[in-house]
């Protein structure tokens, strides 16, 4: 399931940098990949560009980790099919 992070320092929506088949750009959207303790590690999900696709989240290969206790609120979006990069 996709999901946006807020800060707790200003509820600010988090944002990371991602490249995906030679295009840069940043994100809002996530999708944990592990969970150790009070640790996640995230792995940011690009637009979909590809046209007619019914999927709107491409997996890429940029990855965050960060500790929970900064993350103020969590939202989950819709289930959606994120086929996964190699």
């Amino acid at each position: 399931r996709p999901i946006t992070l807020y800060s707790c320092c200003d509820n600010t929506l988090w944002t990371m940098p991602f490249t995906l088949n030679g295009t840069t750009g940043t994100s809002s959207v996530f999708r944990i990949e592990n969970l150790d303790d009070n640790c996640a590690t995230f792995r940011v999900l690009a637009p979909n560009t590809e046209a007619g696709s019914i999927y709107p989240f491409e997996a890429t290969n940029s990855f965050f980790t960060i500790n929970l206790n900064c993350v103020c609120s969590i939202r989950c979006l819709n289930d959606t099919f994120i086929e996964c990069c190699i």
